[in-house]
């Protein structure tokens, strides 16, 4: 559970950091007065939560290939159901604005790719060396 937590906050920081690049580039785009209420912080904050808690689609044990693209598509759809429904109720854009829709969506799609593989590339990473440091481990034993 202790490596679970972890996990989460690792994940939470690379989402936190999506987010906010992601709302610098909406603002930058659909706001034309530069003027960002303080309160959003705190929203980019608890929607970024939000988000991370869509980790507990993906059990500790090992996945078969489908299973994994199953998962995959359902946390991107609880983060899109997040993600606009914290816009709603926030009001952070127009819902009759097909282009803010659009915007919202592809950069949605985007953030999540990133951390996604931002995540996947780093567990590779450690599970390499752990795998080399068990070698050297059992080696040494021999």
């Amino acid at each position: 559970m202790l490596s679970r937590i972890k996990e989460m906050f690792h994940t939470y920081s690379y989402v936190v950091t999506g987010v906010l690049f992601a709302c610098a580039l909406f603002i930058t785009v659909f706001n034309r007065t530069g003027i960002i209420p303080a309160i959003l912080l705190w929203q980019i904050l608890a929607v970024s939560f939000l988000c991370v808690l869509g980790n507990f689609f993906f059990p500790q044990h090992e996945m078969t290939r489908r299973e994994r693209i199953v998962r995959r598509l359902l946390h991107y759809l609880y983060i899109n159901l997040v993600v606009f429904g914290s816009a709603r109720v926030f009001y952070w854009f127009d819902e009759d604005n097909l282009l803010m829709n659009v915007f919202m969506f592809l950069i949605i799609l985007v953030v999540f790719f990133t951390v996604s593989y931002t995540v996947h590339r780093e567990n590779r990473k450690l599970s390499a060396l752990l795998n080399e440091r068990l070698e050297q481990y059992q080696n040494k034993k021999s």
